[in-house]
């Protein structure tokens, strides 16, 4: 007997997007959280139209959009210039945009929809401590507020338990990379700019600013720092809004802060076993361009759909994990090296380096090649970015 034939670690927004696609492939879930309550901080807001793509196949894209902005252009401006406008309206699909929704309001919808499903059994106050194998089944064992312990067997398990996750240490999978040197400071304030729904970039010979509209009349912005600055600290973030992008919040209500490094981790494998690692288990990146949850978002569409197969017998596993550990990472690499190369070029100072990218700025984004900027911020061109555009690839590839 089993408890469920999937069980999903982790009740963040990849773990709970990940129980709803399982059942959506026709998997009963046991979905485990540490946590007692989840979340209330904004933190990741950026949803790209490959993941609106991932919510609408189950029927949750409509209350996504409803509750978030829609950003269709974004505004460039160097030291006193405007150097350029991304827009987004060019975008193939029907998503044509990026959604500025709180991750605080994404868990919300998803939990939501989670506590309606009744092929959903989950489970708050449940820590996983261990992993293991018994046959054709996934153990998982560990400590809960209410029982003290607990054991729980499926046929396949979805660890979507983070960054510290430990599913992947169960295992012994090494989680390869390191800190980086980039630090950051976000806030999120009352709007009072009048930009509406626009986002702004401020590249700066001081320094970057990054602006996203949110719902409710609110606004985040986002500085590089030269050094870590905790949150709170002094009214520091005031004043290189005012400094590096002549904005001037100190008459508004402040909501949130927060300090924080840049951290660069790939797992050595993202499936072993009956196990598949998805979200931050598998990979951290720079949070710059909002990659690493969409990332995730395809981990869990993919995952739940290849352990339905294995369920059904329908595809090999050799088959099934190596074709998850290619996609994944190939899309992970991808990911990386342009959240990377957005934050270094995008987010340094001093005023030599400012004017080279201001004057290549304005060169890019008067000539098509602004379509390259335009694709890249959209998450378009990432490899294997959702099910709908390579089902038939995976197709041919499981030989169904």
């Amino acid at each position: 007997m089993i408890d469920a034939e999937c069980i999903v670690v982790g009740a963040g927004p990849v773990g709970m997007l990940a129980a709803l696609l399982c059942v959506q492939q026709g998997s009963s879930v046991l979905l485990l959280e540490q946590t007692a309550e989840r979340h209330f901080q904004s933190r990741a807001i950026g949803i790209t139209p490959p993941s609106l793509e991932i919510l609408r196949s189950i029927g949750l894209a409509g209350q996504f959009i409803e509750q978030g902005v829609a950003v269709r252009v974004s505004k460039a401006f160097g030291d006193g210039m405007q150097l350029g406008i991304i827009d987004f309206s060019g975008l193939a699909g029907d998503f044509r945009f990026v959604l500025s929704l709180p991750q605080d309001r994404t868990e919300a919808l998803l939990e939501g929809a989670v506590l309606k499903n009744p092929a959903i059994r989950f489970r708050r106050g449940h820590q996983v401590l261990e992993c293991s194998e018994d046959g054709d089944r996934v153990i998982v064992s560990g400590t809960s507020a209410d029982s003290g312990t607990f054991r729980f067997s499926g046929r396949y398990l979805l660890a979507c338990d983070g960054g510290k996750s430990a599913i992947r240490d169960s295992l012994g999978i090494p989680f390869e990379g390191a800190p980086q040197r980039y630090t950051f400071l976000m806030g999120d304030y009352e709007d009072t700019t009048g930009w509406g729904p626009q986002a702004r970039f401020f590249a700066t010979g001081r320094g970057s600013v990054e602006s996203f509209p949110l719902p409710d009349n609110q606004r985040r912005y986002v500085i590089r720092t030269p050094y870590f600055i905790k949150e709170y600290s002094g009214d520091y973030l005031g004043s290189e809004l005012l400094k590096r992008a002549g904005v001037d919040v100190s008459g508004t209500g402040q909501l949130w802060e927060s300090g924080f490094g840049v951290q660069s981790y790939v797992a050595r494998d993202f499936c072993k076993g009956r196990v598949f690692l998805c979200g931050d288990a598998a990979h951290l990146m720079t949070p710059v361009g909002g990659q690493n949850m969409n990332i995730g978002f395809a981990d869990a569409e993919l995952a739940a759909w290849l352990t339905r197969l294995l369920i059904e017998d329908k595809a090999p596993y050799r088959l099934c994990a190596g074709l998850y550990n290619k996609a994944r990472k190939r899309a992970v690499r991808a990911a990386y090296r342009r959240s990377r190369a957005l934050m270094v070029l995008g987010t340094s100072g001093g005023s030599v380096w400012s004017f080279i990218r201001a004057v290549a700025a304005f060169i890019i984004m008067k000539t098509p090649l602004r379509q390259i900027l335009v694709q890249t911020f959209s998450m378009q061109t990432i490899p294997f970015r959702n099910l709908d555009n390579f089902r038939k690839r995976y197709e041919r590839e499981l030989n169904l």
